[in-house]
């Protein structure tokens, strides 16, 4: 509807001036020597044309009514428009709307037949002065940005679209222009954002790429360029799930996809995975030129400043190394348990062995030794020879008993004097009765109970060294 207007305002400026035609004039120049009939006959026609033209002046009048409320109602829908509209004659502003003025910064004395080169950006001229002689010459031409400077010299982005039109009877573009600053700008800050996010993701120490809300690679670091053989440069700005390629050799989902899109015939290709809130956590083997190649995935959705998703990251890692020392382990553990197994059975043996040899032992004491012993007791001995007899005869019984074994395995260090006064010391004898039997001084006997006590780790308890010996058996 616009576009219709400015054509009116084009084509209709100058109609309100036009002056009627005045045929009475022409009347009073014809022959006066006409007769009398005939000057009344010609009266009577231009009595008749009079009154013709005078209707024809009020229906001119009239539709000069309509057309100034039209041409009112046509420059308030121009005045009031959201985009700014200018007509540009010879590449000077001849018309110019309110929001012309506001973009522009100049007012509408300042703008008109103003050259278009002293506001479009000097990089820009030759694209719009390009495109203006060509809707001139009646060729189409799309909506292209470009930039302006204003009066206060910002540079700002605006989008443009016209036609031909006429002014004052000559060709003229009516233009439609559209200002795009804070798109652009807003455009360059996610560029920068993404350009920020791939400079420290090439940095970390994994493979990893990430994609934008569209499905197309933001980020690419150096690693998984490594990984994939894929530089960022063939992948950054690429969607259609291309970037599945280097891995699977078509295009198809991956793990990134999996966030925002389940699929569970997919999922069950992974020999883990494991879903946390707005993460996965994936690992699956690959194969490359033949090979097997384990790799650890982990992906998760990007949100903005107002929680809205952005895209999604991937990292990828190279475990293959990894698994195969697992595996080696596994393989190690599995032998360690059957060579522990085969020790189990070897340690059995060697218990049992020990068993019979002390069996054995037991039994030769019994049939070999303690026989004779009682020979020798009724042989007429003296009373100290009995006493040393007995003596024998005990110690002969505690070397068979577990107390001995027992003392001897858990305390090795023990010398055979202090194994033989630990011994009577559990038998109850005092200090004065085992210096008696065994023939030895008072204090000598106090220091080998201080080594004893010492060496089983009783020194500052207040344990007593014959209950403890006593547990021996």
């Amino acid at each position: 509807m616009v576009l219709d207007l400015l054509f009116l305002l084009g084509y209709t400026r100058n109609f309100l001036t036009r002056k009627p035609f005045n045929r009475g004039r022409k009347v009073a120049m014809k022959d006066r020597d006409r007769t009398e009939k005939e000057r009344t006959d010609e009266y009577e026609k231009e009595n008749r044309s009079g009154q013709e033209e005078h209707t024809m002046e009020e229906k001119r009048s009239h539709s000069g009514e309509k057309l100034n409320l039209l041409m009112n109602y046509m420059s308030l829908v121009l005045e009031n428009s959201h985009e700014a509209i200018t007509i540009i004659q010879d590449e000077r502003y001849k018309y110019i709307n309110q929001k012309t003025v506001e973009n522009r910064g100049y007012t509408p004395e300042e703008m008109y037949n103003k050259h278009i080169r002293d506001i479009v950006h000097p990089d820009d001229y030759e694209r719009i002065r390009t495109n203006y002689y060509k809707r001139l010459r009646g060729e189409v031409v799309e909506k292209y940005p470009y930039r302006i400077i204003d009066k206060f010299g910002n540079i700002k982005w605006e989008e443009l679209s016209g036609v031909e039109t006429l002014w004052d009877g000559k060709p003229a573009a009516l233009n439609f222009i559209t200002d795009i600053t804070r798109r652009v700008d807003a455009e360059e800050a996610l560029k920068k954002s993404e350009r920020q996010l791939s400079d420290i993701v090439d940095f970390l120490p994994v493979a990893i790429f990430a994609i934008n809300a569209e499905g197309k690679v933001i980020a690419w670091n150096r690693l998984m360029h490594e990984l994939s053989g894929v530089a960022a440069a063939d992948m950054i700005g690429k969607g259609d799930l291309e970037y599945a390629l280097p891995f699977h050799g078509r295009k198809r989902p991956m793990l990134i996809d999996l966030i925002t899109r389940p699929d569970s015939s997919i999922e069950k290709e992974y020999s883990y995975f494991k879903k946390r809130g707005n993460t996965i956590c994936a690992e699956k083997c690959v194969e490359r030129n033949g090979v097997p190649l384990w790799l650890r995935v982990e992906s998760s959705l990007m949100f903005d400043h107002n929680e809205n998703v952005i895209g999604a990251i991937e990292s990828i890692q190279d475990i293959t190394e990894l698994k195969n020392v697992q595996e080696e382990l596994k393989e190690k553990s599995s032998h360690l348990g059957e060579t522990n197994t085969a020790l189990r059975v070897l340690l059995k043996r060697r218990e049992d062995d020990r068993n019979e040899i002390e069996q054995k032992f037991i039994s030769n004491i019994n049939e070999l030794v303690l026989p004779y012993l009682e020979k020798l007791r009724l042989a007429g001995l003296s009373k100290s020879q009995a006493g040393y007899l007995s003596i024998i005869e005990e110690h002969l019984t505690e070397v068979l008993s577990p107390f001995l074994m027992k003392m001897a395995q858990k305390h090795s260090r023990l010398t055979p004097r202090e194994i033989e006064i630990a011994s009577l010391v559990k038998d109850g004898k005092t200090t004065k009765e085992i210096a008696e039997i065994l023939h030895i001084e008072i204090n000598t006997i106090n220091n080998h109970r201080r080594h004893l006590r010492k060496k089983m780790g009783l020194n500052n308890k207040e344990e007593n060294l014959r209950s403890y010996l006593l547990s021996f058996q």
